[in-house]
């Protein structure tokens, strides 16, 4: 992948300590796993950095697959970007920067073992967001729930409090696939939630165009985060897109739960 820039806005949108950021990475079988990583932030225009601060299955993934994506997102727009792993560092000025945020430094029981260094690769995407088409797109998605139930009949039983944080209309939500060149892709899906114990529903908005592309039977992962400081991860299979009320909406079947926050973060609970 060649190199790109990241504009002004991104940069902006990055260094905010409570803006929503997600990182995505692939383990070596390529099934994604997604996390919301708040220390994200741009270095420069085209470097990423981030404090490697209780993310063992991140790590672990990083260390045989290099190919990420990063997504941030603001009250009015976001973006998705690709890029390459390089390296941990355990001091020098990425280290520093991080460091020196309200997250770490204010608190005298967290600090980062090492700043992790991505290399922008692209902008693949860029959306906007706007109160009334999120809101008509979780109506979709509460309507489409209706036939939607019962079909993650291979699936497991999603705790409560999950589904009950994806069903939260204030929520930053991604779904992290992986793409036809091998790298890890997200697209926001604000109105992903469930439609029984098993089975998730979104409408498409934003990511629209790449559902249409999605395989039927795809690995995909999806994170939730919202002003608590819990968030969840849920992976299973895309069970694939079908038109509901003119927009394509998606159907996800549920076979692992994660916590994805401390003090736990990457326990399995369902």
């Amino acid at each position: 992948m060649g190199e790109a820039t990241l504009s002004p806005a991104i940069v902006e949108a990055l260094a905010g300590e409570r803006t929503p950021k997600f990182l995505a990475t692939l383990n070596s079988e390529g099934v994604p796993n997604v996390v919301p990583i708040i220390s994200l932030q741009a270095a420069d225009e085209s470097t990423v950095i981030f404090g490697e601060f209780m993310m063992w299955k991140t790590r672990r993934n990083l260390e045989v697959n290099p190919r990420v994506s990063v997504a941030v997102m603001t009250d009015s727009q976001g973006w998705v970007i690709k890029g390459d792993f390089l390296e941990f560092q355990r001091s020098g000025p990425h280290f520093d920067q991080i460091m020196a945020g309200d997250t770490f430094r204010y608190n005298a029981y967290a600090g980062i073992r090492n700043a992790g260094v991505i290399r922008v690769g692209s902008v693949v995407r860029a959306f906007a967001l706007s109160r009334l088409p999120v809101l008509l797109d979780m109506a979709r998605a509460w309507l489409f729930a209706r036939r939607a139930r019962g079909r993650g009949v291979d699936g497991v039983t999603v705790p409560v409090q999950v589904r009950q944080k994806f069903a939260r209309l204030q929520a930053a939500k991604f779904l992290a696939y992986r793409d036809g060149d091998g790298y890890p892709d997200m697209v926001p899906v604000l109105s992903l939630i469930p439609a029984d114990e098993q089975t998730f529903v979104f409408s498409g908005g934003p990511a629209e165009p790449p559902l249409a592309t999605l395989s039927p039977g795809a690995k995909v992962a999806a994170s939730v985060l919202t002003f608590e400081p819990l968030a969840y991860q849920i992976k299973g299979k895309f069970l694939g897109a079908e038109r509901s009320l003119g927009r394509l909406a998606g159907v996800v079947g549920v076979q692992e739960v994660y916590s994805a926050s401390p003090p736990l973060p990457g326990q399995r609970i369902a």
